[in-house]
């Protein structure tokens, strides 16, 4: 690692290969202009906020900036200082046996002056930057499973790159999103995926020299930035933006058309901050390397632990909702206990045996009454001692039967919502509209709340002897609010999410639905993996980064096979990323469903699905056995349309997704098709 004292820029350089890369640009293709060129060569980027205003940017390259920097036995240290704004920080850079960590302590953030506050905090944003098309490569995005976005000329087509806050928008400060609607009752257009774990990267292929960066600390309150060349300037780079303080919007009264006032946080968000630098070389240069390095990063420090024993298809069952009524509303039964072990009975004889099941709306009152604080089954699905009797039955079989509990909603039409429940920054009672005619609209629970709750169910479900359960709502939601006066960030809600999943985890049989990176540690399984990314017209390809971060170490199950519009694509899908299917099953039909809240459920029953169960398992699970106890080591996208998968013990599948035969290495392969070597 060298250091440039007057500008604390670096060149990371690989002692074997002679590769380096630079945190700042060595070419001048002087069209940036001066601001743009100051936020190129600077170890720190700062946003400003001023009244209203937060665009004012500050570097350490242009701005009137003191620095006494301090060499230590892996790095130095420098403590800066912005004469002009009267802000500061200390920036700790310390060389590691992989790389090197770039830290700002808490502490050190200064704000002497009462004009400018900080913002945003960016280091090294340059960090392996690059030209136009003058490297051969990509960055890493971390979006759903993940995407790349390559090196290559983008001749000036985007205006934006790719830009999203860690584990999700913060409702606290984000006003609701107007999302498309048909006859403004029910959503045409997904969310966005969310980013899952804190993490991004540049590989520069020909060079054979790649990072990835682990955001260690401040990862609650930072986005990742990933934008190509032409997005305002012609050079590619990708970074994490600390947030430190945010403006918002205040009303001054109900009337939401009556004013308001746009103010900025009193208190600055408290963390140290830090990224992580692993840097790869040579084979491991590429973003199935970088994936490698992130399983071995996270098993080093105990948060990721092998709990994968095998394949089982995911099988869960919806048991009630409600429809509107006479007078309130009546439930619509869709899949009992009794339902259930016939179901199991049938899969039996298909060959069917190793299954994973999560239990949907089997509480009093069907799916949406929420919040859950008590074990008490809906008895028109079966009562408290069936259901127990069902999940040990199901053990003794080698079926896991989870039951399921959105942890983080609360119903106002059948709750009191006056106390407990999350208001955002503003003061104002946060409420998440469902775009349905029956529970038209719910509110989210206090994290303190969700463990007192969870507390209280899974002490009446021990009683019972069941103690297999599945979260859902806190696992993939981060967000700050008010409560009793008192701001919460969401370093204190994810503080106290990671305890409430500690304690559960230490008690209980627990699987997680989508969980963030910092919970991966509670939970048995990952449910819900993404199987593609948002689609940003930026992303130029997909690649399954997370797929193989946990492929052999965690079991894996995928979203419901049965909302996928190409099934075949899907499928190969599966092959290709290692995951277990995930099929959302009724007893009766889904038609049943259309005057409830679970009527985007179009297609569910079992007699559709039976012989689909049946095939997938058949077929996956003669993957899963050649591929036992291995881990993904290679991934590459080949000429055309085919996909090369590697694994530890020397297993390669091949997966063709053209619409024509193709071949790869020797291997024929048909239209939208798969072959296994070993």
């Amino acid at each position: 690692m060298y250091v440039n004292e007057d500008t604390l820029a670096l060149t990371i350089v690989d002692k074997v290969t002679g590769a380096y890369m630079e945190s700042y640009t060595s070419y001048d293709d002087g069209l940036a202009n001066k601001t743009w060129w100051g936020a190129m060569n600077s170890a720190v980027v700062l946003t400003l906020i001023s009244g209203s205003d937060d665009t004012k940017q500050a570097n350490t390259f242009n701005d009137n900036v003191t620095k006494k920097v301090t060499y230590t036995d892996t790095g130095f240290t420098a403590k800066i200082f912005w004469t002009t704004y009267k802000v500061g920080l200390t920036l700790e850079v310390s060389q590691t046996e992989d790389g090197l960590t770039v830290r700002v302590p808490d502490d050190s953030i200064r704000e002497e002056g009462d004009k400018y506050k900080i913002g945003t905090i960016a280091l090294y944003p340059y960090m392996g930057t690059s030209y136009l098309d003058s490297k051969e490569g990509y960055i890493l995005v971390p979006d759903g499973n993940g995407a790349l976005i390559y090196l290559n000329n983008k001749e000036g087509r985007y205006s934006a790159g790719f830009s999203a806050m860690i584990y999700g928008s913060d409702i606290g400060f984000d006003e609701s999103k107007v999302e498309s609607l048909l006859w403004d009752e029910y959503k045409i257009v997904n969310s966005a995926e969310q980013i899952i774990a804190p993490v991004f990267g540049i590989a520069h292929t020909d060079d054979r020299i790649a990072y990835l960066a682990v955001v260690e600390d401040g990862s609650m309150r930072a986005s990742i930035e990933c934008l190509p060349n032409g997005v305002s300037i012609d050079y590619n780079r990708a970074y994490a933006k600390f947030v430190e303080r945010k403006l918002y919007t205040q009303p001054t009264s109900n009337n939401s058309t009556s004013g308001s006032l746009h103010l900025t946080e009193s208190e600055r968000a408290h963390s140290d901050l830090q990224v992580r630098y692993l840097f790869l070389s040579d084979d491991r240069a590429n973003y199935a390397g970088m994936a490698n390095a992130y399983r071995e990063y996270l098993t080093a420090r105990g948060i990721l632990k092998n709990t994968d024993e095998g394949y089982r298809t995911r099988v869960d069952f919806l048991g009630s909702d409600r429809e509107e009524w006479v007078i309130g509303t009546s439930a619509v039964v869709m899949t009992t206990v009794d339902d259930i072990y016939d179901i199991y009975a049938d899969l039996e004889k298909r060959g069917v045996s190793d299954i994973l099941t999560v239990y949907k709306g089997w509480q009093k009152g069907g799916i949406n009454n929420l919040p859950i604080s008590k074990f008490k089954p809906d008895r028109k699905t079966g009562n408290a001692k069936k259901l127990a009797e069902l999940i040990k039955t199901g053990a003794d079989k080698g079926i896991d039967i989870y039951l399921y509990d959105d942890a983080l909603r609360i119903n106002p039409d059948e709750y009191n919502v006056t106390f407990n429940v999350v208001k955002k920054i503003n003061k104002r009672k946060y409420v998440e509209e469902t775009y349905k005619d029956v529970y038209e609209s719910f509110n989210w629970i206090t994290p303190a709340r969700s463990g007192e709750l969870l507390d209280k169910l899974t002490s009446q479900m021990a009683k019972k002897g069941v103690n297999r359960l599945c979260i859902a709502g806190i696992t993939s939601n981060l967000f700050s609010y008010t409560y009793s006066g008192d701001v919460y960030t969401r370093y204190d809600t994810a503080a106290s999410y990671l305890k409430t999943a500690e304690k559960l985890a230490a008690s209980n049989e627990l699987v997680l639905e989508q969980p963030f990176a910092y919970l991966w540690g509670q939970t048995e399984a990952f449910l819900d993996m993404p199987m593609y990314t948002s689609s940003f017209i930026v992303e130029d390809t997909f690649v399954p980064f997370l797929s193989i971060v946990l492929k052999g170490v965690m079991p894996v199950y995928s979203e419901y096979v049965n909302f996928e519009a190409n099934r075949q694509e899907f499928f190969l899908k599966l092959i290709e990323t290692g995951t277990y299917p995930s099929f959302y099953i009724t007893k009766e039909s889904s038609s049943e469903l259309i005057y409830t809240n679970s009527n985007d459920i179009y297609s569910s029953q079992y007699d559709a699905y039976k012989e689909t169960v049946e095939e997938y398992a058949k077929e996956l699970s003669a993957i899963a056995n050649k591929t036992a106890g291995a881990v993904i080591t290679a991934h590459d996208l080949l000429d055309g349309s085919v996909t090369r998968v590697t694994y530890s013990n020397g297993v390669k599948i091949y997966i063709n997704y053209g619409e024509t035969a193709a071949n790869a290495d020797g291997i024929s392969l048909d239209a939208m098709s798969y072959r296994v070597t070993e």
